[in-house]
């Protein structure tokens, strides 16, 4: 039995055929969802990349490993690591035996991650040459595919695509692949505001830019407004997809399909033009944390259900293949086994996925977030620090765009409450309306909130 552990970057599920997306973004990935199970309410542990990935190799939150910030041009933080004395899951297999191979670059980062190394008997960088998020799905295949021809049995591999993270650089034929332009899909809101679902408020994607003006909707020189973005994104969707045919085709060709257990998912998703930032990921709502989880179980795996409904996380997934191979944590984990979930074992796994969003350094010299919130499967209660003119700025000044959003989050409401079941877009806040379920999911935040790695004005300003 081997593991293939596939992650997209930047991926959001609702911008997906296989979940119901009305663009046939990834023929190859139906085909798997089809064959596997689809988890409709996999909630991503954070906006951003380091934490999500951490996580998916800990089984631990961010606030438990304390890497709540992804700091991809920040070296020589004090920081934001993930403890030498922590256990990655990589570790546990190859102790157990399993040949552990990492197609990835997260080492690229400035700040060097190291923990993503550990356990791997191969790490193998396809891009050390480039920026981490420049690396594109043809040369990730170029890399990827000789790997897969010489790997032993059992393995474990991961391999880290970064589509359809931006830059946009697919090829230009697929930069614009798709005719529709969203006006047969036009809703309401309950306020009167127009919007195409997943995309953003009309009068969000017809204006040029956000943040008061400051920032732009467009990638130049390739792209001009938001509406081409979005069709960029779609696009990259589809190039991946297409690469990725080719990996489910080489393990068909070697006779290894059957035996091979293919997880796909991704570390978070994008706001288009639905949210506060336009065409970024920090915001935690399900534009950026509900992202895809399809599981393609190995041969003699039962599969009851082709749609699963529960909710899971991203600490779940070490735990799951863990469970797969036999192993047994060596440390207490936050994530649990998703195989009885597939088998029919159980209807019950958790009742709520707490995810970070924003981050900043405070003065003290640790990275902290600034937003949290707790989904369920009717609700999203999210809750941002306040943040006054003193809040701590040296970390933001590393990154002009950082700054903008924090500028931003001044002005915003410390509570928003969404009807997530009825409002997938989560466009209406109904924290005025239902103050009772905003105090009852404010509890489930109180571990997030009451750590030292979420920022409470004032409580090191001086």
């Amino acid at each position: 039995m081997n593991v293939l552990l596939i992650t997209a970057d930047t991926l959001r599920a609702d911008h997906m055929s296989a979940y119901g997306y009305w663009r046939e973004t990834g023929p190859n990935l139906d085909a798997l969802a089809r064959e596997g199970v689809r988890f409709d309410r996999f909630i991503g542990q954070c906006a951003h990349t380091l934490p999500s990935f951490t996580s998916m190799m800990t089984g631990l939150t961010p606030f438990q490993t304390g890497v709540v910030a992804t700091l991809h041009c920040v070296p020589d933080t004090p920081s934001g690591r993930l403890s030498d004395g922590t256990p990655v899951m990589a570790e546990m297999l190859a102790r157990a035996g399993v040949y552990t191979v990492a197609v990835d670059n997260l080492m690229q980062f400035a700040c060097h991650p190291s923990w993503f190394v550990r356990g791997f008997a191969e790490y193998v960088n396809p891009n050390p040459e480039s920026f981490v998020t420049a690396l594109v799905a043809e040369r990730m295949n170029e890399v990827l595919l000789p790997v897969i021809e010489r790997l032993p049995e059992p393995f474990f591999l991961w391999a880290h695509y970064w589509d359809p993270h931006r830059p946009y650089n697919q090829p230009g034929e697929l930069l614009r692949p798709f005719e529709d332009d969203g006006s047969d899909h036009v809703r309401t809101t309950p306020d009167g505001r127009s919007y195409i679902p997943t995309w953003g408020t009309i009068e969000a994607l017809e204006r040029a830019t956000w943040a008061r003006g400051e920032q732009r909707d467009r990638q130049q020189p390739r792209i001009g407004d938001a509406r081409g973005m979005i069709d960029a994104y779609d696009g990259e969707i589809l190039y991946l997809d297409r690469h990725l045919g080719a990996v489910f085709d080489l393990l068909t060709d070697m006779g290894r399909w059957g035996d091979t257990c293919v997880i796909f998912t991704a570390d978070h998703g994008e706001t288009m033009a639905d949210h506060l930032t336009h065409f970024c990921h920090v915001e935690a709502l399900d534009a950026c944390t509900r992202v895809p989880l399809i599981i393609k179980p190995p041969a003699g795996v039962r599969v009851t259900e082709r749609v699963q409904e529960a909710l899971a996380t991203h600490t779940d997934l070490p735990a799951t293949i863990l469970d797969l191979f036999g192993v047994a944590p060596e440390e207490p984990m936050h994530g649990r086994s998703l195989l009885p979930l597939i088998q029919g074992e159980t209807d019950a796994h958790r009742d709520h996925v707490v995810s970070s969003g924003m981050y900043l350094l405070d003065s003290d010299g640790l990275w902290k977030s600034i937003e949290v919130s707790a989904r369920t499967e009717r609700w999203r209660l999210r809750r941002r620090a306040p943040l006054g003119d003193d809040y701590p700025r040296e970390g933001l000044s590393l990154s002009r765009l950082w700054e903008v959003i924090a500028r931003l989050y001044e002005d915003e409401p410390e509570y928003e409450l969404y009807e997530s079941a009825a409002d997938p877009d989560e466009l209406t806040d109904v924290s005025a309306q239902k103050p009772e379920i905003a105090a009852e999911l404010g509890v489930l935040l109180e571990p997030a909130v009451s750590s030292e790695y979420f920022y409470e004005a004032g409580e090191s300003d001086g």
